[in-house]
């Protein structure tokens, strides 16, 4: 059988990649001229030529002994590295407030208020959930684990993940909850599926993709699909351009708007419910300073959104990847949201470096003048799984034709983990259907 992939970010290749070692003849399209979608490591060399580089996409990946992503990355002879346990901070009441690093010191931690850790430790007594109907994120955490960790702590949590308020949001957003709530309770699940650790491969995470497409025969850049069309013989004809070719099957592995435009002649009630998921924009902005203490041995910090609006928080991907910039350089990473999302008070002042910096130097006071600084922007980088998406995914799976097929982070969640763990058991499925 020969199957297209349209697609050539990690929901692609990987698909792809899945079917070529069962044996399926498999090509892969994807429209811009490079691979990864947003997984991409790019050069960013110091002012003095010394190599560096930036994430266009995920700083790295949580990984779990024995997991899905774990097996991917031996399979790929890809190795990976791990930063270790770093610091992290939540900003509220204008303060870095330190995060434990092991969930029963948050009992001793200024994070929440002694009335909400004690609804906390009520967690694993809590009776578990029915599966329908769809629970809100923030709903979800309020009854396991109480309202107070659902206000005071989930918001700048759930922003540094999805850039979105969790009131808006499916308890889908973040699958493992519920596999975790399956084993009792929030705490047991973490327990039993084992503690995950922040990796990144070597090379950054583009290493992935790219290890991804040297094993693939047929990767082709440069082809935007246009059209889909079924054939007498029950084939599928697909046009990019003045390109065309015919296939026995077509996985869509596109972001759900794109893959609604070419079902909609094809398939209109799945075209409709994908063109209703809706996406996340965020903006990046990269800089480099001097090192400063305690950030040289720390993951990064969160805004609280209350005081953020839309200033989101900052990574340290010097200390998450060693190699990206020069030894003693700190580089960070700044997200800036969505300002329609979080109800920016100013929405007609540019979120510039002038005002990325003013509101780093708001949180780190002592931070100096970056050596360098870059803009990037991610336009519709995150599915946003807002409440009502489990429906939305049923009814556009269930409309597709026989021989049509639609993988993408917004039907595995929205992490490259969630898409390996995903993709693992669908290319089972699709290889049992064919057999």
């Amino acid at each position: 059988m020969d199957t297209l992939v349209l697609g050539g970010g990690v929901s692609g290749l990987l698909a792809a990649w899945h079917l070529h070692r069962r044996g399926q003849n498999t090509e892969v399209w994807e429209a811009a001229p490079q691979l990864g979608g947003w997984v991409q490591t790019l050069p960013w060399p110091s002012e003095e030529g010394l190599e560096g580089h930036l994430e266009r996409g995920p700083q790295g990946i949580l990984v779990s002994p024995g997991s899905p992503a774990e097996r991917l990355f031996r399979t790929l002879d890809l190795r990976l590295d791990c930063p270790g346990r770093g610091a992290r901070w939540v900003g509220k009441e204008n303060r870095l407030i330190p995060v434990p690093s092991h969930p029963v010191k948050l009992l001793a931690s200024s994070l929440m208020s002694w009335r909400t850790k004690a609804r906390m430790m009520l967690e694993p007594f809590q009776a578990i959930g029915a599966q329908e109907p769809e629970e809100g994120l923030h709903a979800f955490i309020a009854r396991r684990a109480g309202r107070g960790m659902a206000d005071e702590l989930l918001p700048a949590m759930v922003a540094g993940i999805l850039a979105a308020p969790p009131k808006l949001l499916s308890v889908d957003a973040i699958p493992r909850l519920r596999q975790w709530e399956a084993h009792g309770s929030l705490f047991n699940g973490v327990r039993k599926s084992g503690l995950s650790h922040l990796m990144v491969p070597e090379g950054g995470m583009g290493s992935l993709p790219r290890r991804l497409s040297e094993q693939l025969p047929n990767v082709r850049t440069g082809l935007r699909a246009q059209a889909i069309e079924r054939t007498q013989n029950g084939r599928w004809r697909v046009s990019a351009g003045q390109h065309t070719a015919k296939f026995d099957r077509v996985v869509m592995a596109l972001p759900a708007y794109e893959a609604a435009a070419l079902l909609s002649p094809l398939a209109p009630l799945s075209a409709e419910a994908l063109a209703a998921i809706p996406y996340t924009s965020v903006k990046l902005w990269h800089s480099r300073h001097p090192a400063l203490a305690p950030f040289s041995d720390g993951f990064g910090f969160l805004i609280h959104p209350d005081e953020g609006k839309p200033y989101l928080g900052s990574l340290v991907p010097s200390w998450i990847d060693k190699q990206c910039a020069p030894a003693g350089v700190m580089q960070l990473r700044s997200f800036i949201g969505d300002s329609a999302l979080w109800k920016d008070p100013h929405p007609d002042i540019e979120k510039d470096w002038a005002w990325t910096l003013r509101q780093l130097r708001r949180w780190v006071p002592n931070l100096a003048d970056p050596f360098q600084a870059r803009e990037e922007t991610s336009p519709n980088a995150i599915p946003r799984a807002e409440l009502g998406h489990r429906d939305r995914l049923r009814r556009a799976l269930g409309g597709l034709p026989a021989g049509l097929d639609w993988v993408s982070n917004a039907r595995f969640g929205p992490g490259v983990r969630d898409v390996i763990e995903g993709l693992e058991p669908w290319a089972e499925r699709a290889f049992s259907a064919q057999a």
